[in-house]
């Protein structure tokens, strides 16, 4: 079985929940390439896996992350985007040609299933937003009488353009959504899925390659990791496009490198083309890179997460049940509905970016670690998860339509 997986390359999180998926098929025998661009890109060529690079899409940002609409439409505007969309098609669908895959999954790329359809490939589409939202007006940002006219004007138009994208993810065959159930989905919020492609979405639970009883227990990996178990350990993981994961690490360095807070701390930059060599800044130890199984040790082994509200960081928290400090990429409204419902499921406080400074910072930590109320709601999640097999569920899914092929 050949198997052609196609993640947005924006950020860690897409290609991250695609991995384990890979991996079972490759020990499974099947023959699996990536074709991905940016930091997916670099994340499958540092896993060494089979790649082949695709056109890049995305967006302008502003230096502390948030996104810059005005930019992005006048460099990328709808004539521009539209070409580079369709280049994308046609380098999927010489890609995808040349590998002649029996099934491809998707992972919230519409030129991957454009392609597929084209070519009669079976698709399965994996995404945690259906319904693909903008800001109504950027925050923080005092607007002009243009930039509002711009913003409606953006907003009208971008209607249309998710309409035509919602019909794009309905071609695909089946729908995978790795998240909890209901009632603990996290992306609910930007789901929406109208009923009558409600009979091709499966929900499958998060897909997660480690789960919390196969690693040691919290007291053993603290002592592995050099840690007290005396004393609250705090994990700020760092996670997003490349923009937006600087300013934040940098941020977060500036905060806690100078704090005087009584918690062992652990910042990771998440820099994939980076080493795993630590830096100590008295009780703070950063990393720029940290592997996958110590990332997994550092989640079983903390009291709480910092993080942005990514779905993938978040679900992989509450699988570890991990109340958690969530701080949204500014006017990205996917985080903005995870972080929401995270606090609506009572397992995360929320700091905007714009707030973010030490004494917010660590009222937030306080607040969770004083209460017993984050903890036991996001043990609650986590018991959902355990009953789950998201990774095989998937397996299964890849099989049952690669036989129809």
């Amino acid at each position: 079985m050949k198997v052609y997986i196609a993640p947005c390359g924006l950020g860690l999180g897409h290609i991250a929940r695609c991995e384990p998926i890979a991996r079972r098929l490759i020990e499974e025998g099947a023959t699996v390439i990536f074709s991905t661009y940016l930091d997916g890109l670099q994340y499958a060529e540092r896993k060494k896996f089979r790649t082949v690079e695709t056109i890049p899409i995305s967006f302008r940002v502003r230096p502390n992350g948030s996104v810059d609409f005005k930019r992005t439409a006048s460099s990328s505007g709808f004539s521009l985007g539209v070409r580079r969309f369709l280049k994308q098609i046609r380098k999927e669908i010489r890609n995808i040609a040349s590998f002649r895959p029996d099934v491809i999954i998707s992972d919230s790329r519409a030129s991957s299933i454009v392609a597929a359809k084209l070519l009669g490939v079976p698709t399965i589409l994996l995404l945690n937003q259906f319904k693909v939202e903008i800001v109504k007006r950027p925050s923080n940002v005092k607007m002009s009488l243009f930039d509002r006219i711009f913003f409606f004007i953006a907003n009208v138009f971008w209607m249309l353009v998710r309409t035509l994208l919602e019909g794009v993810w309905a071609l695909s065959d089946l729908i995978i959504i790795p998240d909890f159930p209901l009632p603990c989905t996290i992306s609910l919020g930007n789901l929406a899925i109208p009923k009558k492609y409600q009979n091709k979405v499966r929900l499958i639970g998060p897909i997660i390659e480690v789960k919390p009883d196969q690693l040691q227990s919290k007291e053993e990996l603290r002592k592995k990791l050099g840690f007290s178990s005396n004393r609250n350990l705090v994990y700020a993981a760092v996670s997003g496009p490349r923009v937006e994961r600087r300013y934040l690490a940098n941020r977060l360095l500036e905060i806690l490198r100078d704090s005087h807070s009584n918690y062992q701390i652990v910042l990771s930059k998440g820099e994939p083309s980076s080493e795993a060599y630590p830096k100590k800044y008295g009780d703070v130890t950063v990393y720029d890179w940290i592997d996958d199984l110590t990332q997994f040790e550092l989640l079983k082994a903390c009291d709480l997460l910092v993080c942005r509200a990514g779905h993938g960081i978040v679900t992989k928290a509450l699988t570890f049940s991990k109340p958690l400090v969530l701080i949204p990429i500014p006017d990205q409204t996917e985080q903005y509905g995870n972080a929401s419902r995270a606090v609506r499921l009572g397992v995360a406080e929320v700091i905007m970016q714009t707030e973010l400074n030490e004494e917010n910072l660590f009222k937030a930590v306080e607040r969770i670690l004083n209460s017993d109320i984050y903890g036991r709601r996001a043990q609650q999640v986590a018991d959902i998860t355990a009953t789950l097999d998201a990774t095989q569920t998937a397996i299964e899914v890849v099989k049952q339509l690669a036989s129809r092929s």
